[in-house]
């Protein structure tokens, strides 16, 4: 009884914790470039949207990009897709 306990905590647990977060797929989803509603100054610049993971369809889905002013000293670093053995993941942008 205890040993079965134990795998039904188990298991409970690995299916929690490969639920969360981003999943990987096996080809890049195709990209459809958004419309950019127009630049609302000089020094704006376009932050793409990210790709983000629909755990319910198991999916990724591109989210849409705005416009931002550079802060001072940082730079953005957009999104990327890894490759691995498991498959595609997205990456996240960044400031720095």
């Amino acid at each position: 009884m205890k040993k079965h306990l134990v795998l039904v905590v188990v298991a409970s647990l690995f299916s929690v914790l490969s639920s969360c977060g981003a999943g990987y797929v096996s080809e890049q989803p195709t990209y459809v470039a958004p419309v950019r509603p127009i630049q609302p100054g000089v020094h704006f610049i376009w932050i793409e949207g990210e790709w983000k993971w629909n755990n319910h369809k198991r999916t990724y889905y591109h989210g849409t990009g705005h416009w931002d002013t550079p802060r001072r000293g940082e730079n953005y670093l957009p999104g990327h897709w890894d490759n691995s053995r498991r498959g595609f993941k997205w990456r996240n942008g960044n400031r720095h």
